[in-house]
């Protein structure tokens, strides 16, 4: 089938290779590991992808400027994606870098990574970013749930504070906020430009129980968008799309969360308008 991919990441060789690396100490067998950027894109070509959200993130101080340059350069050779920008808490000048990125990159939004840049969604050193973001209409995706590495800088009650001080702001959670997922959809109610992300799951590693996601997208048939997680996946792109699939059953709702909701979350409709979902 044909398909939007509401979260992947694409970067640089080097980075691609540490963090190949570290998740191998982890434990984990990825199966696209050592494999560039491109190559991960024409692998989601080949299974369906039209367009894709292409996600980055700086690890630490002083990365996220050359790593937004790389990721507009990078882009123009691949008009599929959808880019989304970073930085760091840390960073001097984080308002010119988000300005930058928003204004000279004409980015869709921005990454944060709870986890791995070491900071609560609710940190005030980001409120630049998600003012910048919300004043513009754009948007930003946040690894803001617990797993698969603990740490005391994500949880659904730091997201919760950040919404309360942003109203109106557009956020998708990635991995559904696992493993708080439904703490994390509670808040859909009452907040309706906040999306959910399916990234990687359901998968061996992280698996979610029963129902649980056909639940979800019935509850929520506008708010929950696939995403492959791509290059951090331990089995081929395949694998993933056919086992969110069949967990869905329900073809509108395969639609929706395979196409529609992404192009929404977005802001925009997409490239190809007679799309969605098909065999």
């Amino acid at each position: 089938m044909v398909f939007r991919d509401g979260h992947l990441h694409v970067f640089p060789d080097r980075l691609k290779a540490a963090i190949d690396a570290w998740f191998a100490a982890a434990g984990w067998h990825l199966w696209y590991a050592g494999r560039p950027a491109p190559d991960c894109l024409g692998a989601l070509a080949a299974a369906g992808m039209v367009e894709g959200a292409a996600l980055v993130y700086a690890h630490r101080a002083g990365l996220a400027e050359d790593l937004n340059r790389w990721l507009w350069t990078f882009g123009r050779a691949h008009p599929e994606l959808v880019l989304f920008g970073t930085v760091h808490p840390d960073d001097a000048d984080l308002p010119g870098i988000v300005e930058r990125a928003l204004d000279r990159y004409d980015f869709a939004g921005f990454k944060i990574h709870a986890n791995v840049q070491r900071v609560r969604p609710d940190d005030p050193r980001l409120d630049p970013l998600y003012e910048a973001v919300r004043a513009r209409g754009r948007a930003v995706v946040i690894h803001a749930g617990r797993e698969p590495h603990r740490t005391p800088y994500a949880g659904w009650r730091w997201f919760v504070r950040m919404l309360e001080r942003f109203p109106g702001i557009r956020v998708q959670v990635a991995h559904l906020g696992y493993d708080q997922v439904e703490l994390f959809a509670d808040l859909l109610a009452d907040h309706p430009g906040l999306y959910l992300d399916t990234a990687g799951l359901p998968s061996p590693r992280l698996p979610l129980a029963g129902r649980q996601l056909r639940d979800l997208a019935e509850r929520w048939p506008d708010r929950i968008v696939f995403g492959s997680d791509m290059p951090i996946l331990e089995e081929p792109v395949s694998a993933l799309l056919e086992r969110v699939a069949a967990a869905l059953g329900a073809p509108e709702l395969v639609r929706r969360v395979f196409w529609d909701n992404a192009g929404r979350f977005w802001g925009r409709a997409g490239r190809a308008e007679t799309g969605g979902p098909v065999a």
